[in-house]
């Protein structure tokens, strides 16, 4: 698996957002690659790198486990793209206390992501997103920053379970240009997600007191609420999770104990036919 761990932290619970350390994904372990970031350079120049980002209240370690282990079932399931998970502090001490505060981490981590691979990308690299809960927050930014610089170019996001507002693709909203850039986003969200359902409001609530936010409902619960016939095009027709799977906030990257090769939401599988351009990519967990 040609696969990478940057980290845009350097503590386990929480600290600042820092300027990047490459680490190269061999088996089980991870090698520090920040002397050999030629090599990535090479890596990817004129393919796609898939990058993938845990969302809200994830320690580092934990953020690094459910991300390469999210990333070898993308591998298990045929993907050839080199990928790269981004570690970044999107916690704290506090634990949910902290949430207000973390949107400001979340796009700080996605200035520094994007500059991290314009400095690093190969020439003609195309970057893939996929991001969970306020992790999809941190891409959404990223893409946005990417196509308003030019290089290197976006190619599709998927956003599962996002804690962002369901209104925020298009309009007048922050990530029009991130939406227009891409070849297609999409997203997977669940009614019964009792994250987006209870915490996510009142989380909003209080970033719009003290930030002047948009307050909305969660994208991740609603799906994408657009009226722009540009945007709706961009965005891919995904149902809304059956009621019958109970798919919840964190089922996106959780793997399955009765089927170790997928997640409770099956995300990789959708994921995996999304970014191989499947003219009709279904996800397994979607109404019928």
């Amino acid at each position: 698996m040609t696969a990478f761990v940057l980290h845009l932290r350097d503590q386990e619970v929480g600290g600042a957002v820092t300027s990047g350390r490459l680490f190269r994904v061999v088996g089980d372990a991870e090698l520090d690659w920040d002397d050999r970031l030629p090599e990535f350079t090479v890596a990817t120049r004129g393919r796609r790198v898939v990058v993938v980002l845990h969302g809200y209240n994830n320690s580092l370690s934990a953020g690094r486990t459910s991300l390469v282990r999210f990333m070898g079932l993308l591998e298990a399931g045929g993907s050839t793209d080199p990928m790269l998970a981004v570690l970044w502090p999107g916690d704290g001490h506090a634990k949910t206390l902290t949430y207000p505060f973390e949107g400001r981490d979340a796009d700080d981590s996605a200035e520094a992501l994007a500059r991290w691979l314009g400095a690093n990308a190969g020439a003609g690299t195309r970057v893939a997103l996929v991001g969970h809960s306020l992790g999809c927050r941190v891409a959404m930014r990223t893409a946005q920053l990417l196509a308003r610089r030019g290089a290197p170019a976006v190619d599709r996001v998927c956003l599962m379970a996002p804690a962002i507002d369901n209104d925020c693709l298009g309009g007048d909203a922050e990530y029009r240009d991130a939406t227009l850039a891409a070849d297609r986003v999409a997203v997977l969200a669940s009614e019964q997600d009792s994250v987006l359902r209870y915490a996510f409001p009142l989380g909003d609530l209080v970033q719009t007191v003290l930030f002047s936010e948009h307050w909305s409902s969660a994208l991740g619960r609603t799906g994408p609420l657009e009226d722009d016939p540009q945007i709706r095009a961009r965005i891919e027709p995904v149902p809304l999770a059956n009621p019958d799977r109970a798919i919840d906030h964190g089922h996106y990257l959780a793997v399955d104990p009765e089927k170790p090769g997928h997640t409770i939401a099956e995300s990789e599988a959708f994921v995996l036919d999304f970014l191989a351009r499947a003219p009709r990519p279904r996800w397994p967990a979607q109404r019928p």
